[in-house]
């Protein structure tokens, strides 16, 4: 996936490492797939100063992906999907810090980002990342953009976890965005989202998105301290928050965050590890259509596009929310 381009002459003089042998010695220390981006490029405008505000050293950007268990992530039992997506990201944790004391060895300096928490809460509600993975993942061909707003991995489709490496040194070669996607549009995400975030002509519905998926992170946090205030006793509580809620919230507190939904994530049948061995038709029967009508709460604002879409599923259990994460799309 590393393309023979032209880069930029190291800063610093030193001389630049083979792209091939940083890229093995990453897979030797447990990543699924590598790409690598050049400071410089213009795809990064937006992203460089967060960047360099997190390593002002910064010549390369490493993406490291590694791939999740489909079937984990399609499991009706969304807690077991939720550990999953976890154990994932402390696996990203464990490598990246593996392959950055090896490349310490090389004297190559750098740092590790988060895969995603902790983040820059200074600057919320706005962008608290430093370094979008996404964006990494594109540039240095590790996949490209579904339309569920997932990179998806031509072998593991959108079944990965990523996080990004910035390190002081320029590589003989950096990567390049793929020519072709693995999505084709087959709307399966649309279907399963239960508030309707995902549109073919429209841009994605973050708001919406984050209400509902999110509920066990700060907009639900924020609900909840609403609540506590306004409620004169423990029954006036539970009329806006039941016992389930509160136990969901207590669980994401002390064990990582529950993700209400993901369902994008688990109907897209993109990428050879990812693909069903049935039918198009019987995954739908057996994947889509069991996620799409689970009995649940769905998370939305009262008078939004989503409280319409999710009142619209007759297995949903429509909850109104006081609190909602609103951002630019300069933002995403």
């Amino acid at each position: 996936m590393i393309a023979n381009t032209s880069v930029q002459q190291n800063p610093s003089g030193r001389q630049k490492l083979p792209a091939q042998d940083i890229r093995a010695l990453c897979l030797e220390s447990g990543a699924d797939d590598v790409g690598f981006v050049e400071i410089s490029r213009p795809a990064l405008d937006f992203e460089r100063d967060d960047i360099l505000a997190a390593y002002r050293h910064t010549q390369t950007i490493i993406c490291i992906a590694v791939h999740l268990n489909p079937e984990n992530m399609r499991s009706l039992a969304r807690h077991i999907s939720s550990d999953e997506f976890h154990h994932a990201t402390d696996s990203l944790n464990s490598i990246t810090r593996t392959i950055l004391r090896r490349l310490k060895d090389l004297g190559v300096r750098g740092v590790v980002m988060p895969a995603d928490f902790p983040m820059d809460m200074s600057r919320f509600p706005g962008k608290t990342w430093n370094v979008s993975h996404k964006i990494m993942a594109v540039e240095s061909g590790i996949g490209n953009m579904g339309l569920n707003r997932l990179v998806i991995h031509p072998e593991f489709g959108n079944f990965i976890r990523l996080t990004s490496l910035l390190i002081d040194t320029c590589l003989d070669s950096y990567g390049t965005p793929l020519p072709d996607s693995s999505c084709d549009n087959c709307g399966l995400c649309l279907s399963a989202c239960p508030v309707g975030a995902i549109q073919r002509h429209e841009p994605f519905d973050f708001t919406s998105c984050m209400t509902h998926a999110y509920r066990d992170n700060i907009a639900g946090f924020m609900d909840m301290l609403d609540s506590l205030l306004r409620s004169t006793d423990m029954n006036s509580f539970r009329q806006r928050f039941s016992d389930r809620e509160t136990a969901s919230m207590w669980q994401s507190l002390m064990y990582k965050m529950n993700y209400r939904c993901g369902y994008c994530m688990a109907v897209c049948p993109a990428g050879q590890a990812a693909r069903p061995v049935s039918s198009r038709k019987e995954f739908v029967q057996e994947v889509v259509l069991p996620l799409k009508n689970r009995p649940e709460q769905v998370y939305v604002a009262q008078g939004s596009k989503a409280e319409k879409h999710a009142r619209a599923n007759p297995n949903k259990d429509v909850r109104l929310v006081g609190f909602q994460i609103h951002r630019s799309k300069n933002d995403l």
